[in-house]
């Protein structure tokens, strides 16, 4: 007939268990002392050496992580150079931004559209100068639609409105009236200027 299996008292049982934890947290004690040591040494190494031993089998996983982020660290990080307008450089793009957000208020904008639009209202407004190179002759109707006979002399400036093919058409100030218009030959003005 077969045996019955021994049995151990519980006592002894429990004890081995215990002795078995024990011994299981020393040696994750002793390997995680280790790997810390050995992380120490790799620490200490420039980070293109480093790379070489990411799946070092002395590490464990936290050192490891430790490891990888050290080198992202000293590998993404540029190299900041020493530069004496440095604090200068960063007050100009501090108030840079500041007056960039000012001018982009929509008053500001609204400001300069309404600039823009009296401005080119003006420009459009002021007529082109030419000099005559010769006596010009022209009839000039004036603010109270009288005509009358009006010469550019040599070498003056001209107001020239709008040019023709032959003609240009020019007006001339009369105080406290307003402006006459008239036409000159476009032959006689030197518009270069």
């Amino acid at each position: 007939m077969a045996r019955p299996p021994s049995r151990t008292p519980p006592s002894t049982v429990e004890a081995r268990l215990h002795a078995a934890q024990e011994a299981e947290q020393a040696a994750t004690q002793r390997v995680q002392q280790a790997s810390r040591a050995r992380l120490a040494e790799l620490l200490q190494l420039p980070a293109r050496e480093r790379l070489a031993h990411l799946d070092d089998p002395a590490l464990v996983g936290p050192d490891r992580v430790n490891l990888r982020r050290s080198l992202q660290a000293d590998l993404t990080r540029p190299r900041r150079r020493w530069r004496p307008g440095g604090r200068l450089q960063a007050l100009g793009r501090r108030l840079g931004a500041a007056a960039l957000r000012q001018l982009l208020h929509p008053a500001v904008l609204g400001l300069a559209g309404i600039t823009g639009v009296w401005l080119y209202t003006a420009w459009s407004a002021t007529p082109q100068l030419a000099i005559s190179t010769q006596a010009l002759a022209s009839n000039l109707v004036g603010p109270d639609g009288r005509v009358q006979s009006y010469t550019f002399p040599a070498r003056t400036w001209v107001p020239v409105e709008r040019l023709d093919a032959q003609v240009a058409q020019t007006r001339v100030w009369y105080s406290g009236q307003g402006y006459g218009h008239g036409t000159v030959w476009r032959s006689g003005l030197d518009l270069s200027r």
